[in-house]
Formats: structure tokens, sequence, C-alpha cells
């Protein structure tokens, strides 16, 4: 019984030691270099992020020479926020590892979160070409792509990722992003309308659905009528000095009565000095 318990354990640790890399060769790992790996990962799911980086160089020390230890230790600087000794952990890993897309693929995501766009675009083609089945890699592309205001790829991409997973909630909150960018709210709101399925009571995706909703409204409205045409104001003209004002019917008058009385004197002035015949 104890000589089957020894040969048992003999197994497990050749197993241990035996694992699968990333390119598809046989690494040797050797039981300590597993056990500071394993402790990594649990510290790192911990949020404990300096200790599982100090767990992840010990286990790299044991084996300088397997690739996934690099890469497990470069996300946990990313995660930290250690974007140099995360892109230095990445690109060692596609170093030792030419043909692997994981290794492409987190070097092209940590070069998006930093804005550098155009080598995140070419390590996320690289993992692409490598392995076309990586979803996240279309997805990430996409991302690229938008930010580059390439919007009919990062289209082309988010559909990608759709089509190989009808579950990315992401890739469809996304899509949707590049349809409101171009203007084209019809097709934008059934992409948001299944992120509420995927994803009940988002309020984020509620309001930018509501959003669109009120786009597609108001471009279906009719169009306002034209403002109406301003009629010209007429140039006031100046009052004539012979208007019809009561001013000028006063003087109108008086003018009149000193006309009459000037012809009475006149016809008298006449009368006296004409003589009457009486005989």
């Amino acid at each position: 019984m104890h000589h089957l318990s020894k040969s048992l354990s003999k197994v497990a640790v050749t197993t241990a030691i035996l694992v699968l890399s990333l390119s598809g060769e046989l690494f040797a790992v050797s039981p300590e270099a597993a056990k500071h790996g394993n402790k990594g990962n649990e510290l790192a799911q911990q949020g404990k992020y300096d200790d599982a980086i100090k767990e992840f160089t010990l286990a790299i020390n044991e084996n300088v020479k397997d690739p996934r230890f690099y890469l497990d230790r470069g996300r946990v600087y990313r995660l930290a926020n250690k974007m140099p000794e995360a892109m230095a952990d990445f690109s060692k890993a596609v170093e030792m590892a030419p043909d692997n897309d994981v290794a492409y693929f987190e070097r092209g995501k940590t070069e998006l979160a930093q804005n550098q766009y155009d080598p995140a675009l070419t390590d996320l083609n690289k993992a692409i070409e490598l392995n076309p089945n990586n979803v996240d890699a279309y997805y990430r592309r996409g991302l690229t792509e938008y930010h580059q205001r390439k919007f009919d790829e990062a289209l082309k991409d988010y559909s990608t990722a759709i089509e190989k997973n009808p579950t990315d909630l992401n890739a469809f909150n996304r899509r949707a992003d590049v349809y409101v960018t171009t203007g084209k709210y019809e097709q934008a709101q059934p992409d948001l309308e299944m992120a509420l399925k995927l994803k009940p009571g988002d309020p984020a995706t509620e309001q930018r659905l509501q959003f669109v909703k009120n786009k597609i409204a108001q471009a279906a409205l009719p169009p306002p009528p034209p403002p109406p045409s301003a009629t010209p104001t007429p140039t006031p003209v100046p009052a004539s000095a012979f208007a019809l004002t009561p001013l000028n019917i006063l003087y109108g008058v008086i003018i009149l009565v000193i006309i009459v009385v000037a012809i009475l004197f006149w016809l008298r002035s006449r009368a006296r000095q004409t003589p009457f015949d009486e005989s």
C-alpha cells in the first residue's frame, strides 16, 4: 500500500513538472515554480498585487524559460497600473513564444489601455492571425479602430465578435457606440435592446437607449415651416406743410376770413367813389 502511494506521488510530480506551454511545447516546471505560480494567482485574485508579483518572480527564477509566468506577472503589473513593467513582461513572452496569440493579445491590450493605438493594432492583428477564434482580440481591435475613427473596420470586428459569441455584452454596446457616433440611430437601437436583455436594468444602457429613441422620434417629425419673411418697415414720410392738420385748417379759415373782409372793404370803397344819377 505504501509502495502504491509512493508510485502515485511520483506520477503526480511528473505530471506537475511536465505542462503544456503556450506554444504547444512541453516545459519542465519544477514543483517549487508551480507552487509560487499558484500562490501568485491566489494573491492576485485577492487584490494583493505586490505579493502576487513577488510570487510570480520566484516562479520565473525557478523556470526562466516558461513564458506563462511572464504573462501572469504582466497581467498583475497591468492591474497594478505598472504599465512599463507589464509591457516588458509581455514583450518577453512574445520573444519566448512568437507563435502564440496570447502574448501578442496581452501586449496589444496593454498598449490600447495606454492609448497607443498603432502598436496595439499591430499586435492585435497578429493575435487574430495566429488564432482567428480569439473573440476578445476582435473586440479589442474594434476598440482600437473606433479610437482611430476607422468606423467601418470597427463595425466589422464588433460584428465578428458577436457572431462568435452572441452573448458578448460589450460588443453589442460598443457596436451601438459606432452607430450613434455615425448618426445611425435605427441600427443602434436593436444593439442596445439586446444589451439590456443580456444585462437587464442596466441604468447606463437604459439611458443610452432612451437617447437613441428620442433621436429616432425627432427624425420622424415633419420639418418645421420656414420662418415668415420679414415685412419691410415703411420709411416714414415727413409731414407735408399742406397736410390737413388742425393747425393748417385754422390757418386756412383765418386767411379766408381776411380775404372776405378785404373784398367787402373793397366793394364799399367802390360804392362811395361812384355817384348815382338821380335826374
